[in-house]
């Protein structure tokens, strides 16, 4: 549930403030809707490098299948947090960070974090990950795994921020497990 956990609002260390709150919030504009265009607008925003960090694929666009699976959010077994910017009082969303319960593993979730290009080693990741690990402990959950690509540096260092313990490779992958407290 991330109703429960407050939206943050912080300044990222190229001197912009971002927001950091759940990407779903019932009675406000941030409808599964209003997601699906911020991703697809994000997606546009990413280079191919980091487009394939992400997705271990050469994609150049989002199926719908893909946008549905990204957003179908419950607040407890399937949960998102979005980081955006408002300029002009325009706001555009510049990061994802979301956990996916893994099926027959009650107390472990697989989670991912998508930045776009402009606004990655600015602080963002490192806040929607410990929101991410706040909401996880709430819903009961011990482990967040991530499957990181080998060549994504920066994501594994981000992981080990937050002690994060390599469970193992399989194949272009390390396997991090991130043990929630």
């Amino acid at each position: 549930m991330t109703d429960s956990i407050p939206a943050i609002e912080f300044v990222m260390n190229n001197g912009i403030q971002c927001r950091v709150q759940p990407c779903v919030e019932p009675n406000t504009r941030h409808t599964t809707e209003f997601l699906k265009k911020q991703i697809e607008i994000g997606f546009r925003h990413m280079s191919a490098r980091s487009r394939f960090s992400r997705f271990a694929a050469a994609l150049d666009h989002l199926t719908d299948q893909q946008l549905d699976y990204l957003t179908d959010l419950d607040g407890k077994d399937r949960v998102a947090w979005c980081a955006s910017i408002t300029r002009e009082d325009e706001e555009s969303g510049i990061g994802i960070a979301r956990y996916i319960n893994i099926p027959n593993e009650a107390k472990m979730a697989e989670f991912a974090i998508t930045i776009v290009d402009d606004y990655q080693g600015q602080g963002v990741g490192y806040q929607l990950l410990n929101k991410l690990l706040e909401t996880a402990k709430l819903n009961g959950f011990q482990i967040l795994r991530g499957y990181v690509l080998m060549s994504n540096s920066a994501m594994l260092a981000l992981c080990k921020r937050f002690e994060s313990k390599k469970s193992s490779v399989d194949g272009p992958f390390v396997i991090v497990d991130i043990i929630v407290q």
